[in-house]
């Protein structure tokens, strides 16, 4: 009696123990596993269209040495590429794709995303589930050059929020 006493509360340990409340170096892991952080913000620069082109221009792009623009073209250049990129910005190309390649598109990183901080908020229980939000904040890091093509301000850090749900014996990021 006493072993199937002691078996009964051994299985009742394990049992309450999966459930606990993940700790925050396991919370960001199925953060970057399951929202595939750290994530590259690219930007896509289509290398033939002049309206492009004069964003570069206007960016003085040109001038930092990260592009070179051809400000006029012949006739029988028209559709060829107005947008070169030069030696110093090999390092924030991203290889096109065959499609891309077709299209002179070109893609550029702008910098990456990255999990910051995570905070757990306080379980709860609903319908013998429980669940756990997240809140995390996303930066950005190694901003190139380029973000000056983005309207968004990346130094400002950003609040996003996530629910951990217990279902099945394990802890499941239930996405935004």
């Amino acid at each position: 009696m006493k072993k199937l006493f002691l078996i009964f509360m051994l299985i009742s340990a394990i049992g309450c123990q999966t459930n606990q409340k993940p700790d925050k170096k396991t919370v960001l892991k199925m953060i970057n596993d399951d929202l595939n952080y750290p994530r590259t913000i690219d930007y896509e620069i289509f290398c033939s269209d002049p309206s492009h082109a004069k964003k570069l221009l206007d960016l003085k792009l040109d001038t930092t040495g990260m592009v070179t623009i051809q400000k006029k073209q012949k006739l029988r250049d028209i559709g060829s590429p107005l947008i070169s990129f030069t030696e110093a910005a090999q390092l924030y190309l991203i290889e096109p794709t065959e499609k891309e390649k077709r299209l002179d598109i070109q893609k550029v990183k702008i910098a990456e995303e990255t999990i910051d901080n995570i905070k757990l908020g306080n379980s709860s229980e609903s319908n013998g589930k429980i669940s756990i939000p997240v809140t995390y904040t996303v930066i950005c890091t190694n901003i190139t050059p380029f973000s000056a093509l983005m309207k968004r301000n990346l130094s400002k850090t950003i609040s996003r929020s996530a629910t951990l749900l217990f279902t099945d014996g394990n802890w499941k990021l239930i996405k935004p």
